[in-house]
C-alpha cells in the first residue's frame, strides 16, 4: 500500500522507483554525461576558432556541473543506486569527485538544510551565503560569485562545518582516482588546459548558476510585489524552459517543493507528486518571473 498525504493522496513507495533498473539507467545517465563532455573537448577543440571555443566551453562545463551536482543531491539521499554502500562509492567516483568533496561530506552539509523551516540564514549551509537585503548587494555578490569569492568561501565555510567528518582512505582513493586519471590523460594528449578551464568555471561561472537556482526555490513572494530573502520558509517547483532545465535546474532537481516534503524519494517519483498550484510560493512557470519580481522587491 502507498503512504497517503494531507496534500496529495498517494505518496509513491521509494522502491518502486529506485530498483535494478533505475539505478542502472542513474549510471548511464551519468556516464554519458561525461562522454558528452569529452566528446566537446575531443571535436571542438579543433574544429571552433578560440573565440568561440573558450565561451562555448565555458557553457559546456556549466552544463555538466550542473549535472554533476545533481547527481550528488541524489547519491547525498541514498538514491543513485539501491544498495547504500555502493551508491556512496559511485557517487564519489562519478560525481561527488568533480567538486572535490565526497558524498557524505555532503550529505552531512545537505541534510541540514533539510532540517530547517527557514532559510538563507548563517545556519543554513546550502542557502545561508546567499542572503540578500538589496538591490545593490544582489549586484555585488554576482560580481563575488564571477571572480571566484564565493566558492572560495563556500569550500571554507563548509569544511569548518564538515571539520568533524572523517573520510576513510577508501572514499579518499574514489575521489582523488578520478582527477590523477583525468589529469594524467590530459597531459598525455596536451590538453592540460581543459582541466584548468573546468575548474575556472566551477569556480566563477558555477557559483553564479547555483545562485540563481536557490532564490527560485526558496525566495518567499509575498503581496504587493514584497519578497523575503532571509528567514523564508519556502520551497518552491519552477517547470522552467528548456534552457533553464539545461543550465540551472534539470528534472533531478526540478520538483522542490515536493522533494523538501518527500526528500527520501527519488526524483522519479516526485512528479507524481506535483500540484501546479495558483500558490507562487509553491509552483510557478518560470523562474525569470520569480527573478525579475526578486529583483524589483529589493530595495535599492
Amino acid at each position: 500500500m502507498s503512504e497517503t498525504s494531507s496534500d496529495f493522496p498517494a505518496v509513491p513507495r521509494r522502491r518502486d522507483h529506485l530498483g535494478r533498473r533505475e539505478g542502472a539507467l542513474n549510471l548511464l545517465y551519468l556516464l554519458g554525461t561525461h562522454a558528452a563532455l569529452g566528446t566537446w573537448f575531443w571535436l571542438a577543440g579543433g574544429v571552433l576558432p578560440l573565440a568561440l571555443w573558450l565561451p562555448a566551453s565555458v557553457l559546456v562545463c556549466v552544463i555538466h556541473q550542473r549535472a554533476m551536482s545533481e547527481w550528488i543531491h541524489e547519491a547525498a539521499h541514498f538514491n543513485l543506486v539501491p544498495d547504500r554502500r555502493w551508491n556512496d562509492s559511485l557517487g564519489n567516483a562519478l560525481a561527488a569527485f568533480a567538486f572535490v568533496t565526497t558524498t557524505r561530506r555532503y550529505r552531512e552539509s545537505h541534510f541540514r538544510h533539510h532540517a530547517r523551516e527557514d532559510f538563507f540564514v548563517p545556519e543554513d549551509d546550502d542557502t545561508g551565503m546567499h542572503t540578500i537585503a538589496s538591490r545593490r548587494e544582489f549586484r555585488r555578490e554576482l560580481r563575488r560569485d564571477a571572480v571566484g569569492l564565493s566558492a572560495l568561501t563556500t569550500y571554507r565555510r563548509i569544511g569548518q562545518r564538515t571539520a568533524g567528518v572523517p573520510r576513510s582512505a577508501r572514499e579518499l582513493a574514489e575521489t582523488a582516482v578520478p582527477h590523477l586519471v583525468l589529469l594524467g590523460w590530459l597531459l598525455l594528449v596536451g590538453r592540460p588546459e581543459v582541466y584548468l578551464l573546468y575548474y575556472g568555471t566551477l569556480a566563477t561561472a558555477y557559483p553564479v548558476v547555483n545562485r540563481l537556482r536557490f532564490y527560485g526555490q526558496h525566495v518567499k513572494l509575498g503581496d504587493g510585489g514584497t519578497v523575503r530573502v532571509a528567514g523564508s520558509d519556502v520551497s518552491r517547483t519552477i517547470e522552467a524552459s528548456v534552457l533553464d532545465r539545461l543550465f540551472l535546474t534539470s528534472t533531478l532537481l526540478l520538483y522542490h517543493h515536493e522533494h523538501h516534503r518527500h526528500p527520501h524519494l527519488p526524483y522519479r517519483a516526485l512528479p507524481l507528486l506535483c500540484e501546479r498550484a495558483a500558490d507562487p510560493n509553491r509552483y510557478l512557470a518560470s523562474r525569470w518571473v520569480l527573478l525579475r519580481r526578486l529583483y524589483a522587491g529589493l530595495p535599492r
